[in-house]
């Protein structure tokens, strides 16, 4: 079975990944990495770019700044097939970034400007919603990384899409306000109209007070969807679907960062579940995929073969892929 169209709704911006930092700097002092790059990112940007190159059929309802390093993620975008119509250009503003800062472990710490992503709210969503009505599924990512949107706000967005018969996915990303309760009975009460949640651990145990993750998931269940998805980085994943639960470890690598590497996962766990894998199959390939990206300078994001082969140590026999699948390596749509 191939997987059904995804319509993205989220962050674009671009990461400045500074990598090699023993630690944080004090006010007024600097510390020297060892490596930078910068890449087209946001949650929709990294998710998007990962269900592209897996060979997903991808739009994105988004906003970039009226600026060359907006015009850059959109080519970016393009150049991977994906749909950029739903992408609006917010004229006069700078494009949002984010500087993440990665230690010799991989671990990672951001400061981010949102900039352009001030201007994303609901009449974004709206007047770019023909996106998603072409697309069966319909996936909001980095909501709190979008000022414009709250739990209010998504949860209109997931009723509309689930009343027109669309399933819905959503990872809120970290609350940087530190999930005051506020925000976390919003989310809580949006989850009623979502299908498939995909936390990691700290936003899972910061929703519910759980810190074991099939606790934390189990909770979240009973909010409403199906299928939760707990990561927990090196500690591999967790998940629940209906009445079945499943684990898996990470696989073994070595890290170069970690930024990124929840999106990859989503992005691996979205082609398997739609496809109809079995819940553990479906968690090997998004820990493989993610364990690739994390291993990765450039190139990040895995291809499906690469991933059912990095796939392998985990012991878990995947399906059997289609000749067009097994063959592909993603790349722009045909």
């Amino acid at each position: 079975m191939n997987p059904p169209a995804i319509c993205l709704i989220g962050n674009l911006n671009l990461d400045l990944i500074i990598r090699g930092v023993r630690e944080l700097p004090s006010w007024g002092h600097e510390i020297a990495g060892t490596g930078h790059t910068t890449v087209t990112s946001g949650q929709a940007g990294y998710v998007g770019l990962g269900l592209a190159k897996l060979g997903v059929p991808v739009d994105v309802i988004a906003n970039v700044g009226d600026d060359a390093e907006g015009r850059g993620i959109l080519a970016d975008l393009e150049g991977a097939g994906i749909g950029t119509a739903g992408v609006e250009v917010a004229p006069g503003t700078v494009t949002g970034i984010t500087v993440g800062i990665v230690r010799p472990d991989g671990e990672r710490a951001f400061v981010s400007h949102f900039a352009s992503l001030a201007d994303f709210d609901a009449a974004l969503v709206e007047r770019q919603w023909a996106t998603a009505r072409e697309a069966p599924v319909v996936c909001l990512v980095g909501l709190f990384s979008v000022p414009g949107l709250d739990p209010g706000a998504a949860a209109r967005i997931f009723a509309r899409a689930r009343s027109e018969g669309r399933r819905t996915v959503l990872d809120t990303g970290w609350d940087p306000d530190g999930f005051r309760a506020q925000t976390v009975a919003g989310v809580r009460t949006a989850l009623r109209h979502v299908e498939i949640f995909l936390p990691n651990l700290d936003e899972a145990t910061a929703l519910t007070g759980e810190r074991d993750p099939l606790a934390a998931a189990r909770a979240l269940q009973a909010d409403g969807p199906r299928v939760v998805v707990v990561k927990c980085g090196a500690d591999g994943s967790v998940a629940v679907d209906g009445e079945q639960a499943a684990t898996i470890s990470a696989t073994s690598v070595e890290v170069v960062d970690a930024v990124g590497a929840g999106d990859a996962f989503d992005a691996a766990f979205l082609f398997a579940h739609l496809s109809g894998w079995e819940l553990r199959p479906a968690l090997a390939l998004s820990s493989a995929a993610a364990g690739i990206h994390v291993s990765r300078a450039g190139d990040r994001h895995a291809s499906l073969p690469e991933a059912v082969a990095a796939a392998a140590p985990l012991g878990v026999a995947l399906p059997p892929l289609p000749p067009q699948l097994a063959a592909r390596g993603g790349g722009p749509r045909s």
